[in-house]
């Protein structure tokens, strides 16, 4: 996943996990999204190894896998 296809949603995810390992119902209590959008959006950034599953449901953030944010923005 480029960040290109980074969501909103992906992006606060990992704002809360730069924070702290977390969980599901954490995040979505921190960003506004809704726990079961949260464990969606968590499972494709698993896939992609952007973030690190640790077993009982918490997660935390993978850096180096963590793609640039460019802002196109002029």
């Amino acid at each position: 996943m480029d960040a290109d296809d980074m969501r909103d949603a992906d992006w606060a995810i990992l704002e809360v996990l730069r924070e702290g390992r977390a969980n599901a119902p954490l995040i979505a209590e921190e960003t506004d999204y809704s726990a079961q959008y949260v464990r969606e959006r968590l499972g494709r950034l698993k896939q992609d190894d952007i973030v690190k599953p640790l077993g009982h449901g918490i997660y935390e953030v993978n850096e180096s896998e963590v793609p640039s944010y460019n802002s196109n923005q002029e």
